[in-house]
């Protein structure tokens, strides 16, 4: 079986499909992967964490009391 300049240039043409086809599949799975991770922060972000704001200072702290070493309130 001879390979002539028609068959080699169908066989390079056929090989860059092939890998355009597989590129565009990665990025597909890609972009499925990086939407799945930008939902979930988007849930992490939306519950938040509990705080109050102080009256005194104003400074946001977690707990029952302020947390600022300066503030009157704590």
């Amino acid at each position: 079986m001879m390979l002539s300049v028609g068959k080699i240039f169908w066989l390079i043409i056929i090989l860059i499909a092939v890998w355009y086809l597989f590129k565009i599949i990665e990025k597909r799975k890609l972009n499925i992967v990086k939407n799945n991770q930008k939902k979930e922060n988007e849930d992490i972000n939306k519950k938040g964490i509990d705080a109050f704001k102080c009256d005194v200072c104003g400074l946001w702290s977690t707990g029952k009391k302020c947390n600022n070493k300066e503030c009157t309130n704590s």
